[in-house]
């Protein structure tokens, strides 16, 4: 029968702390790691929280214009030509003038711009909420 080695309990003991204290240490630093992570993507969500309330605050501000009188009145004689009574339309026209179009071409958008933006938000910038 083979013996083991005689290994002292000073030697088995230090043998275990040192696995111990290997162990403690890879298992905090894949803590500390995995918390870094967390803070950095809880730093992302913030940003884009953010940016989603901006954008929701410029829908509530479309959807608000667009339900106010100023918007029907103005859909009302620009577009379709109505006037008030006792009003005269009067439309002026310049024969050299080139017409320049507003919109992309053939319904396009620009990348990363939401529709809403091209359609509502062009020229003279976020439209105003009656109030």
């Amino acid at each position: 029968m083979s013996r083991l080695p005689h290994l002292s309990l000073t030697t088995v003991l230090l043998v275990v702390a040192t696995i111990a204290i290997g162990y403690l240490a890879i298992t905090t630093t894949r803590y500390l790691v995995h918390n870094y992570q967390l803070r950095g993507q809880e730093s992302q969500m913030r940003v884009q929280l953010h940016q989603l309330d901006q954008d929701h605050a410029q829908l509530i501000a479309v959807r608000d214009y667009l339900k106010s009188d100023e918007y029907v009145e103005q859909v009302a004689r620009d577009v379709l030509g109505l006037v008030h009574p006792g009003e005269t339309l009067v439309v002026v026209s310049q024969a050299n003038t080139v017409a320049t179009a507003t919109a992309a071409p053939d319904g396009a958008t620009t990348p990363g711009k939401p529709w809403w933006k091209e359609l509502f938000l062009q020229g003279a910038g976020t439209p105003t909420p009656s109030r």
